[in-house]
């Protein structure tokens, strides 16, 4: 059993969730990044098909009220190598580049963990919605890794780089009423009132002008791009720097020898 990717369509918004296996929480792998790609290819097809009713709204959610991605599979965590970890770089970039460019409203819906590639995930959406069980930190200090998918440019524009520092070096998980007073999140909702809050917000950005969004969207993430692009070969350089290093290989080993007990 894993994680696999649906794409729902609501009233006012579409939404991609992870559904977790049975007792598992949702984790990413190359099959669920590249569901999640499929599913965002379906989502721009239909925004630029003049002809369909296209998301003014995108949400990420979970079908987890527990955890809203705990990163990567621990079967991943086993395969990475000096081969391996630039393709897995670069597909996870990839991903959420892709899906940061989106031009509409993208939310992140935060219930439980979001820790590693899965707090990365909710930072490339333009909002990330929490409620009160949400926790969230770049964990992978833990196991001798840097984060792969944008997480050292994206967390510093969110927090500023002296909190991500000290979140990072730490490997500190921080609640929800914290992530909101750091500037981590945007809003704090109860399990119940989440659903309420997407729906009225996305039908207010949807009364607003798609075209002024839009750009203004695109405005923004060009004047980012040239600084992402850097990251992602920064990135990709110095995780093959920790997957080569033998004290990352041992924390590895002691990682996955514990998930097994």
């Amino acid at each position: 059993m894993r994680t696999t990717v649906e794409l729902n369509q609501h009233e006012s918004y579409w939404e991609i969730s992870l559904i977790a296996p049975e007792r598992k929480p949702p984790t990413l792998d190359f099959q669920v990044l590249a569901e999640f790609d499929a599913a965002l290819k379906v989502v721009e097809e239909s925004i630029n098909n003049p002809d369909s009713i296209s998301p003014r709204c995108l949400v990420i959610g979970s079908s987890s009220d527990r955890c809203f991605c705990a990163g990567a599979n621990i079967a991943i965590l086993d395969t990475l190598s000096e081969e391996t970890m630039s393709e897995w770089v670069t597909a996870g970039h990839g991903v959420l580049n892709r899906l940061e460019d989106l031009p509409i409203l993208v939310v992140a819906k935060v219930r439980g963990f979001a820790l590693g590639g899965g707090l990365e995930l909710a930072l490339a959406c333009d909002l990330v919605l929490c409620d009160e069980t949400a926790q969230l930190g770049l964990t992978e200090a833990n196991i001798g890794f840097v984060p792969g998918w944008g997480g050292t440019y994206r967390l510093p524009q969110r927090v500023g780089a002296a909190r991500a520092k000290r979140m990072f070096y730490t490997a500190e998980i921080v609640d929800a009423d914290s992530a909101l007073a750091i500037g981590l999140i945007d809003e704090v909702k109860g399990a119940a009132e989440m659903e309420d809050w997407v729906e009225e917000f996305s039908r207010e950005v949807s009364s607003k002008s798609a075209v002024g969004i839009s750009g203004f969207k695109a405005i923004l993430n060009a004047q980012d791009r040239i600084a992402r692009d850097a990251n992602r070969l920064q990135e990709i350089e110095y995780s093959l720097e920790c997957i080569k290093n033998a004290e990352t290989k041992k924390r590895i080993r002691n990682f996955l020898d514990k998930r097994k007990l």
